[in-house]
């Protein structure tokens, strides 16, 4: 039921489908499910770390057993009743103002696959209004020329976005991690996990070093009179959640997918007394207690530097000269600034750059070849061992040594 829950949350179709598929999987149980277990199963990140593939298949066909087909049916025959999906029609609106505002490019974030393939089908209906791309736990995902759906890997889908090939960027929380968009300066969360953090890990994605845009705008939208509703309105309300990183209040966030899962059953009423628990709960720890904050604020106090005398055009200009290279290091010229590197004790050969930027749109396939990179082995100054050094002065940069000759 609190899978239930979660799915209606997200989309009226995520719900429909979910009922459907369990329907068939009841009257069939050797049936592969098409809904992701994953998706179903890791709201509790604690518990998640103890489950594995098997142990959720097996809870599934427990649950399975329980379940009445035909309380199954029911539910789904009074989801086929329900009206347009409201929230849509929010999501058109926040886009629209968005655009009009000057916010070229949205990512727009839900839970499930089969909501994204929803707002998939919903926004494309109208084609050449608005540029779809999507990134799930089934990879990037483009459209052709035709309307066709192709499969893209996950450097295309951040090279495409970043490239301004599409308007919108529907994606699962599989792209809340590792994918960095800087140049987008908006975020619609379609749908509120019941666990913050990873709403935090969402909006992370372009609340980064490097943001392009000097305000950017987060949206999050709700179903009214849902528990989740309830619950995030009071952290938001009260706390002020999302606004400000509360150190302090960690533990109690870490702890809020289970507290809601043990109560979404009991009504709004049991909602409410939840959030009232959670406001004395944090006036107990801004009393006093450990402040993650203040610490990573020490922490990131980073004291000055001067300027590093080696820039990335040095660098290129090093590994492009093998004479300059280490004993036994082997390097190729694959591209622009892209260079093939075999070093003793490599079994084979690995792409690496010297372009930050074209790493961070290929960060899945190439390495940054710099200093800190277990790839970069630069003999000192650049020059192999038994050489000497030009006559003159010791250069102050491997620049100038190159220069020098």
């Amino acid at each position: 039921m609190t899978t239930y829950s979660r799915r209606l949350a997200s989309s009226f179709q995520a719900l429909r489908n979910t009922l459907q598929d369990r329907l068939e999987a009841s009257k069939d149980s050797g049936r592969e499910r098409r809904t992701s277990l994953d998706e179903d199963a890791f709201e509790d990140e604690i518990r998640a770390e103890n489950w594995d593939a098997d142990e959720l298949a097996e809870q599934e066909r427990a649950v399975l057993q329980a379940e009445e087909q035909g309380a199954i049916a029911d539910l789904l025959r009074r989801t086929r009743r329900l009206p347009p999906d409201s929230k849509l029609a929010a999501l058109k609106a926040e886009l629209s103002r968005l655009r009009d505002e000057g916010y070229a490019q949205v990512m727009v974030f839900t839970q499930y696959t089969d909501t994204m393939d929803f707002l998939r089908e919903s926004l494309g209906a109208d084609r050449g209004a608005v540029r779809l791309m999507c990134y799930s736990g089934r990879g990037g995902e483009a459209p052709t020329a035709s309307g066709e759906w192709r499969m893209i890997d996950r450097d295309e889908v951040k090279r495409r976005f970043r490239h301004g090939d599409a308007d919108i960027l529907l994606c699962t929380d599989a792209a809340s991690e590792g994918l960095n968009f800087q140049f987008c300066g908006a975020l619609v969360n379609y749908d509120m996990p019941w666990n913050p953090m990873r709403v935090e890990q969402r909006i992370g994605r372009i609340d980064r070093l490097g943001q392009q845009s000097e305000t950017i705008q987060i949206v999050n939208l709700h179903y009214e009179d849902t528990v989740e509703t309830d619950v995030y309105q009071a952290l938001r309300d009260r706390i002020g959640l999302f606004e400000a990183v509360v150190g302090r209040l960690q533990p109690i966030l870490a702890e809020l997918p289970r507290t809601i899962t043990g109560e979404v059953l009991a009504g709004r009423d049991a909602a409410q007394s939840l959030a009232d628990r959670l406001q004395h709960r944090v006036q107990e720890v801004e009393s006093g207690g450990f402040d993650l904050d203040e610490v990573l604020d020490e922490d990131l106090d980073i004291p000055a530097r001067p300027e590093s005398p080696v820039t990335v055009t040095d660098l290129d200009r090093v590994i492009s000269r093998p004479d300059l290279m280490p004993p036994g290091v082997e390097v190729g010229t694959m591209g622009a600034r892209e260079y093939s590197l075999l070093a003793p004790g490599m079994e084979e050969a690995l792409r690496v750059t010297t372009d930050p930027a074209y790493y961070e749109e290929h960060a899945e396939s190439l390495e940054l070849w710099s200093p800190g990179n277990p790839l970069f082995h630069a003999p000192e100054h650049g020059v192999k061992e038994g050489s000497t050094h030009p006559e003159g002065p010791e250069p102050s940069s491997l620049s100038e040594l190159l220069d020098a000759g």
